[in-house]
């Protein structure tokens, strides 16, 4: 009978230590990076509503603040996201007759894998002023997901 007893109370352990097992699981480790007034310089054409990879190259220089988090679980999943946003100066590289424009830039970003799939959202604001008076403004929107059979699935859409 005491054995019995030991061994249903032994398996009631191992049940609830199983079942409850993600409970006991160790916590997401979470991180988060946070940069101000963060200076990059770059090569590149100045997006426009059509999002043409065509065109005159700028020098752009921004000044944004940063801020990134990631989260990653005991399993593998992981979860990241990050928003960058402030000003830019873009000159002209080769022809000075050009404007040069300043504006606004806003960057988003969302990232989840979990083993076997994963996926991206990715936006892209800039609000400009030429120094002839003319405006840009181009919203871009990015997304991938990649499916457990390795397929990719993305779309971009520019505005």
């Amino acid at each position: 009978m005491l054995r019995r007893l030991l061994l249903m109370v032994g398996l009631l352990i191992a049940g609830l230590l199983f079942t409850g097992a993600p409970a006991f699981g160790a916590p997401p480790v979470t991180e988060t990076t946070t940069l101000k007034n963060l200076v990059e310089t770059f090569v590149d054409v100045i997006p426009d509503p059509v999002c043409s990879d065509e065109g005159p190259l700028y020098t752009i220089t921004t000044t944004t603040n940063l801020i990134e988090h990631t989260t990653t679980f005991d399993d593998g999943r992981v979860h990241a996201t990050f928003t960058q946003t402030g000003t830019f100066v873009a000159v002209p590289l080769e022809d000075p007759t050009l404007p040069s424009y300043t504006g606004k830039v806003t960057i988003w970003g969302g990232f989840n894998a979990n083993g076997a799939t994963v996926n991206g959202t990715f936006t892209f604001n800039l609000h400009a002023t030429g120094s002839d008076g003319s405006t840009l403004r181009t919203n871009q929107v990015d997304h991938f997901n990649v499916r457990p059979d390795g397929t990719v699935n993305e779309f971009f859409h520019c505005h």
